[in-house]
């Protein structure tokens, strides 16, 4: 589901990613997995709900999504 018009970034904290691949086995098209750590396909895309399902699950909250034009940080949830 995308919300139109708005714009998000995808971090993944390379130094927390352990490469566990949930984020890719959730979402092939929005991470993949890099010298066995995650990275997102396109850095920004547009506002995608299951991206932040994705950062949530992440076994070691590295992945971060902020909203590009306020940069609210959407993700992780706390």
């Amino acid at each position: 589901m995308t919300e139109s018009g708005r714009r998000w970034r995808i971090v993944v904290d390379q130094d927390r990613c352990i490469g566990s691949g949930v984020c890719v086995g959730d979402l092939p098209h929005r991470f993949r997995i890099v010298d066995d750590r995650s990275h997102p396909v396109d850095v920004e895309i547009g506002a995608d709900e299951e991206v932040l399902a994705a950062a949530d699950s992440c076994p070691r909250e590295a992945i971060r999504v902020v909203d590009v034009a306020t940069g609210e940080v959407l993700a992780p949830l706390e």
